[in-house]
């Protein structure tokens, strides 16, 4: 019996360190120093084109990776308002962006949604095929952009509507 209640504990606390290394952000006063994402932004270079101007970024009340990865679009002149949701799953829902490859925000530009911290060469793909409701990044990989420097290829994933998600691109 304590040798399960000790793997229950464990379970619990593995959990709990991955909520609190997700999106909650930390409250405490800015240092005036770059965020290590933010310096590493430098990095996700796009020479592709976008038929697109503005987005509309949905995130939680205070996550820095969100604000890094809208900071990524206005670094490639994209112009994007942060509107900021206690409810953004409910948004999600509503969106029918299905669960399996949600992640943190959710940014709508011209009808598409950008589901995470895809990178703009997949976005441009996503423009470029015209068919998915969006592409995907499940989760927050940190070799995405807004979460830290070039690293890994990521795949990224196209979804529909109707709940289909299925492999799109590697970038």
């Amino acid at each position: 019996m304590d040798h399960s209640r000790r793997r229950v504990c464990k379970a619990g606390i593995a959990a709990g360190s991955l909520v609190l290394a997700g999106c909650l952000g930390d409250e405490s006063p800015s240092t005036g120093t770059d965020s290590p994402a933010e310096t590493d932004r430098a990095e996700w270079t796009f020479d592709g084109t976008l038929p697109i101007e503005t987005a509309t970024q949905y995130q939680g009340t205070d996550c820095e990776c969100c604000d890094e990865y809208a900071g990524y679009l206005e670094d490639h002149g994209i112009d994007v308002e942060i509107e900021r949701l206690t409810e953004l799953p409910a948004l999600k829902t509503d969106l029918s962006v299905p669960t399996e490859v949600r992640s943190c925000h959710t940014t709508v530009v011209d009808g598409y949604l950008i589901e995470g911290h895809v990178p703009l060469e997949a976005v441009e793909a996503m423009f470029e095929d015209g068919s998915p409701l969006g592409v995907a990044i499940p989760g927050m990989p940190q070799d995405a952009p807004g979460m830290g420097p070039r690293g890994e290829e990521l795949q990224i994933y196209s979804f529909e509507a109707d709940g289909d998600s299925e492999p799109f691109v590697t970038v």
